[in-house]
């Protein structure tokens, strides 16, 4: 009875094992016909390895019609604040620790030559997990009919951190696809980072994304919004036209059920052209119940060694008026590899006064980069960015050593003037950048 029983188990998972192959090629067979339908148009995929320098340049897989990579940001940051009214030791008890963990993944696809679609997401520490989430007191009313309950309102608890900081470290930086209305016409719909302005430190033209250029990383991506653009390319010459239709970020919950309004969505147009080396463009933007803003910048190079640029704002409605105006610049000096970088910006958004940084009234950046002291291992970088209208001013220096690709650290001294009648708060800054990179 026993050899009959492991007969027929045997018997079992052979056949489960038959089943379950034909069930894996019938559903992720090599036309793709689970990820993508239809496959008109699709390359077949074959696994391929990436080599190392493929994952070096942010390339963890790559055919001629998908490609996916991404980028790791692993790093600790302290910061020990000196203060004449505490002792060393008191002060080195209650440095700051600020850990730096966070992954960015891309997926860029191209099924047909018409068609792409872009995917960026990412996360960042702190997580979620099951410890520090659970079901809270917080929750949201919902009309009836549209959870299948005509006769009333329903209301459901909502599913928090018990850390609100939480909230969005799971995010989508980038998710849209692109497509050709004939050879002169681009469309792109989806979540996307908009470039409108030209600055480096700030970018008051910059007036599509939902937030603002961070002047201590200004080569971190900004946040885009879901939108709609056109781009039209006049043939022989050198102009573009883009249209942007830009639906508001929040939720709303009337009548007619819970959506975004349809009047708070936004409109944008912005016209390009190069002549003589330079880049003009002019913007305008209108949303309902907002200040209307009109833009315009301008970017180049002179003496044919410094690049220039410029950005104009003016806003106004039937209550308010105000302008913005930046011009910056950036130097590269190859040899002994030194960048400047400077940039004023004059700020009449009265709104704006209790903001860090572009803050209301008279702006300024500048940086220096080293990007060789004796040697490639050691680097430096000087940074400063003040308000003259509110006086502070934050300014730092620090060296950098990079010994090998996977470890790097920088430490000096990091100032902050809350007021220029006053001490400025001095602190020493350290980071360890500990096995980041692209993948």
């Amino acid at each position: 009875m026993k050899k009959s029983l492991i007969s027929l188990t045997l018997l079992s998972v052979l056949c489960a094992s038959s089943l379950f192959a034909q069930s894996d090629d019938e559903l992720f067979g090599s036309d793709d016909d689970f990820f993508f339908g239809d496959d008109d148009g699709i390359i077949e995929l074959e696994e391929v390895a990436a080599s190392e320098s493929d994952l070096s340049r942010g390339v963890l897989f790559e055919t001629g019609s998908v490609k996916i990579g991404g980028t790791f940001d692993l790093s600790l940051t302290t910061l020990t604040t000196f203060n004449k009214d505490k002792d060393f030791k008191d002060e080195l008890k209650d440095t700051l620790l600020l850990p730096t963990a966070g992954a960015l993944l891309t997926v860029d696809a191209r099924p047909t030559d018409n068609l792409r679609m872009y995917m960026k997401t990412g996360i960042a520490y702190p997580f979620v997990t099951a410890g520090n989430s659970a079901i809270t007191g917080t929750s949201l009313t919902f009309p009836g009919m549209l959870l299948g309950n005509p006769g009333g309102n329903i209301t459901l608890p909502v599913l928090l951190s018990n850390d609100l900081s939480l909230r969005n470290m799971f995010y989508v930086k980038e998710l849209f696809s692109d497509f050709n209305l004939g050879q002169n016409v681009a469309m792109r719909f989806g979540k996307q980072t908009v470039t409108w302005g030209v600055g480096y430190f700030y970018s008051p033209a910059d007036v599509i994304n939902l937030t603002q250029i961070d002047p201590e990383n200004p080569t971190a991506q900004v946040e885009g919004p879901l939108c709609l653009r056109s781009q039209v390319v006049f043939p022989g010459t050198q102009s573009t036209l883009y249209g942007y239709i830009i639906p508001d970020t929040n939720m709303a919950l009337s009548e007619n059920g819970l959506g975004i309004m349809a009047r708070d969505t936004a409109l944008a147009a912005k016209g390009e052209y190069v002549i003589g080396g330079w880049e003009i463009g002019g913007g305008a933007w209108y949303k309902y119940q907002n200040p209307s803003r009109l833009t315009a910048t301008a970017s180049g190079t002179i003496f044919n060694k410094i690049s220039v640029f410029g950005e104009a704002v003016f806003a106004f409605d039937q209550d308010t008026k105000f302008g913005q105006g930046t011009a910056g610049f950036m130097y590269n000096w190859k040899t002994p590899e030194i960048t400047f970088m400077g940039q004023y910006y004059c700020n009449g958004d009265e709104s704006a006064k209790d903001a860090f940084t572009g803050a209301y009234g008279q702006n300024a950046a500048i940086a220096i980069n080293f990007g060789k002291i004796l040697n490639k291992k050691l680097t430096a970088n000087i940074f400063g960015i003040a308000n003259f209208t509110n006086e502070t001013t934050v300014a730092s220096a620090m060296l950098n050593y990079n010994p090998v690709n996977q470890l790097k650290l920088s430490v000096g001294p990091y100032l902050m003037w809350k007021d220029y009648n006053e001490q400025p708060v001095i602190s020493a800054k350290t980071t360890f950048t500990l096995g980041g990179g692209k993948f």
